[in-house]
């Protein structure tokens, strides 16, 4: 879906900047033993609430028009979405995830705020200097308030529900009383800074953080006094979205010029922010930040990566991303936690903890009658051009790429032998078979076509070709009806393998896309992206990413699923390590087991013996295979083939795995 072409040229000019979306707690909860609830610097700390939780990594987009931006959600789960574009709001109730129709609310509907008890919203109308009072029990506007001057930037809702905070452009802060919708204080900007895009406030002491974009400073503001007490500055930031966490002990910010999370320890005091990078280092990335109400995660979204970084509260290491796609703005979370609502500019909503297929799809049984290779012999049969990968139908036709040759070369098991080699394209880099074993299909990496070979002649007979990027790995769906082109920068084409037309593209699953797996029973795709750790599950029915977890500190190569799908397997190539997940239960973590000589470029495919009893791993430094046991990832045997193994395929009856080796031959273990 394509971005608006409108919002851009505001947002650049300065004229549509909002705030992270900070959810007023009911009431300021009691401070520890000792600690001044009065001060501000440093500010009281509080044990986060109890019995909240945080969202299962992932997220479900819900296409809504306008150009979503700022989201609210009331203690009930009544959710406020503004559409920037149309002037109005939706609104969806929790957990539900359809919206109404929308409804007018004022021009440039950048932000929006909830009440304390849920009874009203409040939707700052940018250029209009004012906010329109929304009645959530008839779901319609009925009010507005008017500051005198300035563009409203953001809106805040003070924590007891009395007062709304105006932060303006060149003009200040403007206080005005909720109940009679009159200004009756201000903040003046000479204080402020000017560009005041960021809100947030203290759990448990009267204080409010308040965000100069351009001047990069946050300014901690006594709610008694008016008056500024503390200025924190990055020198070199535009920073935009502020938010405190629910202890109260932890400021966070973001550095939208930067893409960074900023990070203040409030109980010291001091002014020096730790920072840490977000996604890619590019401005207008790093947008809005939000603290899980169990205080354990932060979420940062990121405008340009489309995607939304999650953090760990206490040590900063990413721990996930949620592939958006688009550009997404605010995040909200409900009061108990389980849900995470994203607007996207893009025209849709993300969602967390949808129910889907794919989220947690049921273990099948293993098939009966197939077997795994004794390890009893191991034949390595020469063959030039740099053997990489392999296929294998289901009568035994053997097919190995020759990634320097442009060629490849069939066996016919239980034969060693191979024909000659033919051609087949450009650095022919991976292989699948059609479940009928009647076409091999093989990528031809910067031709960015895919070759069709017909087994019958043993003859390449055409291609299928995508709009751009190098086709690193490919994929073939278990019916045989839709290749899938997996790109270094272009996402995944989905080709008709019987027209071999482009139909389809999926965005949002990262960058260099080196693995691929298939669910055996549910309509579910697992892509890896290598050097951002991150694994992706796409519906097929949709074609939609509904779920993405990332692995911190890993490069994961290639995948595969357990023959029950109960189990996803994925080799960190980074730091040699086989990953697993149970699918069964969603967003379980991933454990992670050695695999040889911890070092990186080893560990490099993963495969599933046809009887679901083992598991293979190959290794590029090593020269070997390494077998585990597939229930306790217990090491149970290695295979030494020397020189650097690539992919492994075994045959229909699991019998013999077939292995090219890139150093010139393939190895036949039995």
């Amino acid at each position: 879906m394509a971005r608006s072409a409108t919002l851009p040229i505001l947002a650049l000019s300065g004229l549509v900047i909002g705030c992270g979306d900070v959810s007023a707690p009911d009431h300021l909860t009691a401070a520890g033993a000792g600690q001044n609830v009065n001060s501000c610097t440093p500010p009281a700390t509080v044990s986060p609430p109890t019995g909240a939780t945080h969202p299962i990594l992932g997220a479900t987009p819900v296409s809504l028009g306008g150009t979503p931006f700022a989201v609210a959600i009331s203690p009930t789960g009544v959710t406020y979405v503004t559409q920037l574009s149309a002037a109005t709001a939706s609104r969806t109730n929790l957990p539900s995830t359809t919206f109404s129709a929308p409804f007018p609310v004022g021009p440039i509907p950048s932000q929006v705020r909830m009440s304390p008890d849920g009874k009203t919203a409040y939707v700052g109308d940018q250029d209009a200097r004012t906010i329109t009072y929304v009645d959530v029990a008839t779901n319609q506007a009925f009010a507005t308030a008017t500051v005198p001057a300035g563009s409203i930037l953001t809106v805040g809702v003070s924590p007891d529900g009395k007062r709304l905070y105006a932060p303006t452009d060149f003009h200040g802060v403007y206080i005005i009383n909720a109940t009679t919708r009159e200004v009756e204080d201000s903040i003046p900007v000479t204080t402020t800074g000017t560009i005041l895009v960021g809100i947030a406030f203290h759990p448990a002491s009267p204080c409010v953080y308040i965000s100069s974009r351009d001047q990069g400073t946050i300014t901690t503001v006594d709610l008694r006094s008016k008056q500024v007490v503390q200025t924190f500055a990055v020198s070199g930031a535009n920073i935009q979205n502020v938010a405190v966490s629910p202890d109260g002990a932890t400021l966070f910010a973001t550095d939208i010029q930067n893409s960074k999370l900023l990070v203040w320890d409030l109980t010291t005091g001091s002014p020096q922010a730790l920072q840490y990078p977000v996604g890619s280092p590019v401005s207008r990335n790093a947008f809005d930040v939000a603290v899980t109400p169990d205080n354990t995660q932060v979420y940062v979204s990121a405008l340009a990566d489309g995607a939304v970084y999650v953090f760990d509260r206490s040590s900063r290491a990413l721990i996930g991303t949620i592939s958006t796609g688009g550009s997404p703005r605010y995040i909200g979370f409900s009061r108990s936690g389980d849900r995470a609502v994203i607007p996207n500019e893009a025209g849709w909503v993300s969602f967390s903890n949808v129910p889907d297929v794919c989220a947690a799809p049921p273990a099948g049984t293993s098939p009966s009658g197939t077997t795994h290779p004794t390890g009893t012999s191991n034949q390595a049969t020469p063959l030039s051009g740099t053997p990489f990968a392999v296929a294998i139908s289901p009568a035994g036709v053997t097919y190995v790429t020759q990634l320097l040759a442009a060629s490849a070369a069939r066996a016919d098991l239980p034969s060693t032998s191979f024909s000659t080699s033919f051609a087949v394209g450009p650095t022919p880099l991976r292989c699948v078979m059609s479940p009928d074993g009647g076409t091999a299909y093989i990528n031809d990496q910067d031709a960015h076509t895919i070759t069709y070979v017909d087994v019958a002649t043993n003859q390449a007979v055409g291609t299928a070709a995508v709009p751009a990027g190098s086709i690193l790995t490919i994929g073939l769906s278990p019916d045989g009806k839709r290749l899938f082109a997996l790109t270094d920068f272009n996402g995944v084409y989905v080709i008709n393998t019987a027209t071999r037309g482009v139909v389809d593209s999926i965005a949002g699953l990262g960058t260099i896309l080196t693995g691929v797996a298939f669910h055996p029973t549910a309509p579910c795709m697992y892509v890896s992206s290598r050097d951002q750790g991150m694994v992706a599950t796409v519906n097929l029915r949709t074609d939609a990413v509904v779920r993405s977890q990332t692995v911190a500190g890993s490069n994961i190569q290639e995948l595969a699923v357990s023959r029950d799908g109960k189990l996803l397997f994925a080799t960190d190539i980074g730091n040699s390590r086989l990953l697993v997940r149970d699918l069964t239960a969603d967003g379980s973590p991933y454990t992670a087991n050695a695999v040889g000589t911890p070092q990186s470029r080893n560990a490099f495919d993963v495969a599933v013996t046809p009887d679901n009893a083992q598991v293979y791993v190959s290794t590029l430094a090593d020269g070997k295979l390494y077998v585990f046991d597939l229930s306790t990832r217990a090491l149970i045997g290695q295979v030494a083939t020397g020189g650097s193994p690539r992919f492994i395929w075994f045959d229909a009856t699991g019998m013999t795995a077939v292995i090219p080796n890139e150093t010139g031959w393939v190895n036949f273990v039995r």
